[in-house]
């Protein structure tokens, strides 16, 4: 069952492609429950019904016709995961598969289905996760079967957007997870400034990377005639960071342990990173994306602005630096930022001041900016965890 279930869902993941104000806050949607559940769904969802004490949402999307269902149930209702998922995909009267598998230590089910869901035939993905304290949150998404192809990876993406603690910010979805398990990791060497550092990548760590680049650049593809376009772009590179967290976290912890001891501050260590993305090979990504995966530059694949910075974003935060990524749509341009008191041109987020690194001149340092690009309402900032 586990073999072929991941195989459909590989499948399917993989061939189906999708030809400011924001509708719905899915960070507030579980107010007041003592398990932890955040949500990070694409943009432009709103609740059309609700109830349970706050324990049941419908909701429906305002830019694609995807429904979704979350509900979470009391530890004494159901005994696993996998009893949840069953007992609700036969209360639908759905056909259905499914399969259970691990995600961050806990317990999890998931399942394709079709049937009719409100009175349509209906083809989608339902997920179940243990929460704290023994609570089970099912999430079920789906569309109209003739849509089935278009929206799939969006409803893969609304259910890969789930946190359940806040290390859960730092890890691929389960979704992610589950079709690309954790597993060995091949020997890796980096050369920075005349170091050779040692450190580990996941065997299956490019393929992951770029699967989601992929999907979730299908997902962007729906807002680009959208009022919500700005806000998709930031979730797309959100869902990117959070991905290439855990895959990059042996190389930032390697990287940090053989520059740190020798740094006079954070600063300076950050320059270090940005003087040696200066170095890669400038190279625009072949796929719709146009977005090479971290673990895919690490292994010697060329890139440009957008994942260097990124690339930057992760290996910094993933140290307690702050760091964020602005990108902008007038220039075609991504550059990094690093929150810093040393002098050089910033740009203001909130109360922080991050000093700007262009990572495709070599030599430059934080907080040196082309003149022409200096004006900060062109620029979209990305936060960061």
């Amino acid at each position: 069952m586990t073999r072929t279930l991941k195989k459909i869902f590989a499948v399917i993941l993989f061939i189906f492609t999708a030809g400011i104000e924001n509708a719905f806050s899915s960070r507030t949607l579980f107010n007041g429950l003592s398990s932890y559940i955040s949500l990070d769904m694409p943009e432009g969802f709103k609740v059309v019904e609700s109830g349970d004490n706050g324990k049941y949402y419908m909701l429906e999307s305002t830019v694609a016709p995807v429904k979704a269902i979350e509900r979470i149930y009391a530890p004494d209702r159901f005994t696993s995961t996998q009893e949840a998922l069953a007992t609700v995909m036969e209360s639908f009267s759905l056909n259905y598969e499914k399969d259970n598998f691990t995600w961050r230590t806990r317990e999890a089910s998931v399942s394709t289905f079709d049937g009719i869901m409100l009175g349509e035939n209906s083809f989608g993905y339902a997920l179940a996760l243990k929460l704290e304290e023994g609570n089970i949150l099912v999430s079920i998404c789906w569309t109209d079967e003739k849509n089935s192809g278009n929206c799939n990876s969006f409803i893969v993406s609304f259910l890969d957007s789930v946190f359940v603690d806040s290390e859960s910010y730092f890890e691929s979805g389960p979704f992610t997870q589950y079709v690309f398990p954790e597993g060995e990791k091949d020997e890796l060497t980096l050369n920075i400034q005349d170091k050779q550092i040692s450190t580990l990548l996941g065997k299956n760590d490019v393929e992951a990377a770029e699967y989601l680049i992929q999907r979730e650049n299908e997902v962007l593809s729906y807002y680009r005639n959208s009022h919500l376009w700005q806000l998709a772009w930031i979730r797309y590179y959100r869902m990117i960071f959070r991905d290439s967290c855990k895959r990059l976290q042996n190389v930032s912890f390697d990287v940090y342990n053989a520059f740190a001891p020798e740094c006079s501050d954070e600063t300076d260590y950050a320059t270090r990173l940005l003087n040696w993305t200066q170095t890669f090979s400038y190279e625009r990504e072949t796929t719709s994306a146009d977005f090479t995966s971290l673990p895919g530059i690490l292994k010697g694949k060329g890139s440009d602005c957008d994942s260097r910075a990124m690339l930057l974003a992760v290996m910094l935060q993933s140290m307690n630096i702050d760091s964020i990524i602005f990108v902008s749509a007038v220039h075609s341009h991504g550059i990094a930022g690093l929150a810093s008191t040393h002098p050089g041109y910033a740009f203001t987020v909130g109360e922080k001041d991050y000093l700007v690194g262009e990572t495709t001149i070599p030599g430059l340092t934080w907080g040196i900016m082309d003149a022409s690009q200096s004006d900060p309402s062109t620029w979209i900032p990305v936060t960061l965890p």
